[in-house]
C-alpha cells in the first residue's frame, strides 16, 4: 500500500533513507517506509489545516505544507540523530574491540572465532556485526568483505577508514593482530586529543549559550517594555488642532505636531522577539554542533532545549520588568 506513494520520492531521497534505516538497524524497506511518511504526513496536515483556521487565524494551505514537510523533516532528523548517536558509541568503545580481537587472533583462534568472541553486550551496535561478521566469514566469504559490511551497518568515518586499513592489510598479507593493536593504540591517542581540542573550546560554546539564552532575550524583553511605554505614552499624549498648517511639509509639520505616528503595536513586538529568539537559538544550536563535532546536525539536538530556555527567559523579563515600566508611566 505504502509503495505506491514512494513513487513521488527522489532515488537519492530513497537511498539516504535507506542509509539512515540501515544504520538505525530498523528492518523496513525505504519505499515502504517513504510512502508511510508521505501518508501520515498528508493525512496529518489536513487534520492541522481544518483547525488551524478557525482555531488560530492561519491559512489552511499554509497549515497543510507546514505540518506535513515538518512531519517529514523531524522524522528524517531523528533518524539521522540516531544513527550518529549510534556511531559516535561505537567510535568510543573502537579501540577496546580491536584490542581484544588481537588478543584472541593472539592467543590462536581463527579470524572468524576472534570476532565471534570479540562481541561482547558493553560494545552494543558493533557487538552484532562483529557477529555477523563471523557467520559471513565462517559461511565461506571473504574477511575483508565480511569486515566492510560491518562498516556499511554504522554511521562512523572512522570505523569506515578503520576497516579500510585493516582490509588492505589483509590483503598485503601482513600480520592482522599487531596491525590491530596499533589500530587500536593510534584511536586511543586520537580520542585523547579530541577530548583535549572540546575542553580547550569549550568557552566558545558557553560564550554561544549565554549569548543565546540570556543575552538576546534580554534585551529583546527590556525593548519589549520600552516600546509598551512609548506607546501608551504617545496614545495618551494632548493633540493639537493643525488644520492651518500648509504648505511644503505640512504633513509632516502635522504628524509632529499632534504626535500621529504608526508605532509597532505590542503584539508586532511580541511576534518579532519570538521569531528572532527562535531563529538565532537555531542558529547558535547549528554553530555550537560545528565547534563540538564540526557536523551542523549535531547541532540539532541543542535546538528544542535552546529555543525553550531562551523563551522562558525572554517571558521571564518581560513580566519582571512589565510592572517596574508600569510604575515609571504613572
Amino acid at each position: 500500500m505504502y509503495e505506491g506513494f514512494a513513487a513521488f520520492v527522489p532515488s537519492g531521497a530513497l537511498e539516504e533513507l535507506k542509509r539512515q534505516l540501515r544504520c538505525n538497524n530498523i528492518g523496513i524497506g525505504e519505499k515502504r517506509f517513504a510512502g508511510f511518511l508521505l501518508a501520515f504526513g498528508a493525512s496529518l496536515g489536513v487534520a492541522v489545516a481544518l483547525l488551524a483556521w478557525p482555531l488560530l487565524g492561519i491559512h489552511s494551505v499554509i497549515a497543510f505544507v507546514a505540518t506535513s514537510f515538518g512531519f517529514v523533516f523531524v522524522t528524517y532528523f531523528t533518524l539521522k540523530l540516531g544513527s550518529e548517536s549510534r556511531g559516535k558509541f561505537v567510535e568510543f568503545v573502537l579501540p577496546d574491540a580491536l584490542q581484544l580481537v588481537a588478543s584472541n587472533m593472539k592467543s590462536g583462534l581463527t579470524t572468524e572465532k576472534a570476532l565471534f568472541v570479540a562481541g561482547r553486550p558493553e560494545f552494543g551496535p558493533l557487538q552484532i556485526e562483529l557477529r555477523n561478521a563471523s557467520k559471513r566469514i565462517s559461511s565461506g566469504e571473504k574477511v575483508e568483505v565480511a569486515l566492510v559490511g560491518i562498516s556499511e551497518r554504522i554511521n562512523s568515518q572512522v570505523l569506515e577508514k578503520t576497516i579500510w586499513l585493516i582490509s588492505e592489510g589483509i590483503k598485503s598479507g601482513g600480520q592482522i593482530s599487531d596491525l590491530l593493536f596499533r589500530l587500536s593504540e593510534d584511536l586511543k591517542s586520537e580520542q585523547a586529543v579530541q577530548e583535549e581540542i572540546k575542553a580547550n573550546i569549550w568557552i566558545y560554546i558557553l560564550l554561544i549559550l549565554f549569548a543565546s539564552i540570556f543575552g538576546s532575550p534580554l534585551l529583546f524583553g527590556v525593548s519589549a517594555n520600552i516600546v509598551q511605554l512609548v506607546s501608551n505614552q504617545v496614545s495618551t499624549a494632548p493633540k493639537i488642532s493643525t488644520a492651518a498648517i500648509s504648505g511644503a511639509g505640512g504633513g509632516f509639520v502635522s504628524s509632529f505636531a499632534t504626535g500621529e505616528r504608526n508605532l509597532p503595536t505590542a503584539d508586532f513586538i511580541l511576534l518579532f522577539s519570538v521569531a528572532t529568539i527562535v531563529a538565532s537559538s537555531f542558529f547558535a544550536s547549528l554553530a555550537i554542533g560545528i565547534i563540538n563535532s564540526g557536523k551542523e546536525s549535531a547541532g540539532l539536538r541543542y535546538v528544542v532545549p535552546v529555543t525553550v530556555a531562551a523563551l522562558l527567559v525572554y517571558f521571564t523579563v518581560k513580566s519582571a520588568l512589565g510592572g517596574v515600566f508600569v510604575g515609571l508611566a504613572k
